[in-house]
């Protein structure tokens, strides 16, 4: 999809930001089409930006403003912002893994006015406190950066993930996972593992109730079913159902959630005889074969967590790993 973000910005008035630079202005952006194509100008957008994504924590709640970020004509940054409110009064205002930038390597200055003004648009004492977790590496600089936008660090537990580049294709995509994750995606075609991918709905609500069952039974908590049955019917030809069946019954599943020209693993479930056959290797590699035909240039596996089991298995398919700055906060 091609977009020129240009032709997003019109005449808004300026918010100062309270350095030297020019000022930023901020405009809020309503249509999908309009948001979509933004977020598909960012070289390394986040799920939580994504509209869709909004329209699932609108369901849960929450007031969203999605808000673009200008010097003058030029569009520099975009962020989805989630207001809190009771009883017509705002609580708070969180951003999570935003904003995003159209440059690739921003500039110093153009991070530093971009959260000046998300700062002075949500993160004042007559606003309601601003919570942050910011799309930026993990690092001194960009501590310097959030404080000199005026942050304070809340807390340095952070977002890590890891991303695959689908544009290598499928051939250089599988010689680039580890040898043990080949040898069980192998064993897996062996033992006659079936694959169904499907975007329907009843496919998908078969993927909630696993995800629900999974949940409970492991006692962990992540996004629940309103959220992501908004974020599906927000956008259902970008939400993918991948199931191992075995004998004709689904036996473990997987969704993923397409954002502009990236993708993120969001939800899965495997059930004893999934597990017997490799199905997270299975899945997994079928997902970055379908999505790579799709025309999906990256692919973000959704999360690590050192130490965990799980993440060791994401870890054997190479993915180019990242960490984000920590959770910061302004009022």
């Amino acid at each position: 999809m091609t977009y020129d973000v240009a032709s997003a910005v019109s005449s808004v008035s300026p918010v100062r930001t309270g350095d030297s630079r020019g000022a930023i202005g901020i405009q809020l952006v309503a249509d999908q089409a309009r948001w979509d194509g933004l977020v598909a100008a960012c070289p390394t957008p986040h799920l939580p930006q994504g509209f869709a994504y909004g329209e699932g924590k609108a369901a849960s709640g929450w007031t969203v403003r999605r808000a673009l970020f200008h010097e003058g004509g030029r569009p520099v940054a975009i962020a989805t912002v989630l207001e809190l409110r009771r009883f017509g009064l705002r609580l708070l205002n969180r951003v999570n893994r935003g904003p995003l930038f159209f440059e690739a390597a921003p500039s110093p200055a153009d991070i530093v006015g971009v959260y000046a003004a998300l700062r002075r648009r949500w993160g004042r004492i007559w606003t309601a406190p601003l919570l942050v977790a910011p799309a930026l590496g993990f690092g001194p600089d960009s501590d310097a950066l959030l404080r000199r936008a005026g942050y304070r660090l809340r807390h340095r537990r952070s977002w890590q993930s890891g991303r695959i580049d689908l544009t290598v294709g499928e051939a250089a995509l599988w010689a680039g996972l580890a040898s043990s994750f080949r040898n069980r995606v192998r064993n897996a075609e062996k033992a006659g593992a079936e694959l169904r991918i499907s975007g329907d709905a009843e496919t998908y609500e078969w993927m909630l109730a696993r995800h629900a069952e999974n949940m409970a039974e492991r006692g962990f908590s992540a996004a629940g079913p309103a959220l992501l049955r908004a974020l599906r019917d927000t956008a259902p030809e970008d939400v993918l159902v991948f199931q191992l069946c075995d004998g004709g019954t689904p036996v473990a599943g997987m969704s993923v959630v397409r954002f502009g020209t990236h993708a993120e693993y969001h939800v899965g479930w495997f059930g004893p005889a999934g597990r017997k056959l490799n199905a997270g290797n299975f899945l997994m590699w079928q997902v970055l074969r379908e999505l790579h035909r799709r025309g999906v240039a990256t692919f973000d596996v959704g999360g690590l967590k050192p130490g965990d089991g799980y993440t060791r298995f994401k870890q054997t398919m190479k993915p180019v790993e990242y960490q984000l700055a920590g959770e910061w906060m302004s009022f």
